[in-house]
């Protein structure tokens, strides 16, 4: 009686996970055809897109244009590269160049006039940036120290600040 009664709690168990899996098959399945037709509109719209292209003057003018967007960036980069070697700290100019390679792929891709001036845009502002680091003085915090110091201990012993420079 034991036995059996195992046997049935065993057989309902099966059974249940059995009818889990098919649940669970089914959903997987109704999620596949789902993500299947999202990426079948995206690609009817890819392909609507692709239909309303330039011509290839046009297309010549936006792949220079993309070009012109790499090799600014690029300019850009080496003088944030040259700056730091010269001990300047040009950490503002370079978060604003961190995502321009995205935004340059997303104006090859789109084509779109706003997205070209955003980049452009970007560019501008990290050039700015950086002018205004390159700008800045060196702080020689060693000096610094010194001339407080020597300030502090002609206030204490009475002596001009001149005649403790040596």
């Amino acid at each position: 009686m034991v036995e059996q009664k195992k046997e049935a709690e065993e057989k309902h168990e099966k059974e249940e996970d059995e009818f889990r899996i098919k649940e669970l098959m089914h959903l997987i399945s109704e999620t596949n055809r789902r993500i299947e037709e999202a990426y079948d509109e995206k690609i009817k719209r890819l392909e609507a897109k692709k239909k309303l292209l330039p011509n290839e003057e046009d297309e010549e003018k936006h792949e220079a244009r993309i070009t012109t967007l790499k090799e600014k960036l690029n300019e850009v980069k080496n003088r944030i590269s040259e700056a730091r070697k010269a001990g300047k700290d040009p950490f503002i100019a370079d978060l604003w160049i961190r995502n321009v390679n995205a935004k340059i792929r997303i104006a090859n891709i789109t084509h779109e006039k706003k997205d070209y001036e955003k980049v452009e845009n970007i560019l501008n502002k990290a050039e700015l940036e950086l002018e205004e680091a390159l700008k800045q003085e060196d702080v020689d915090v060693k000096k610094e120290i010194e001339d407080k110091l020597r300030r502090l201990l002609a206030k204490e012993t009475g002596k001009s600040v001149e005649e403790l420079k040596v």
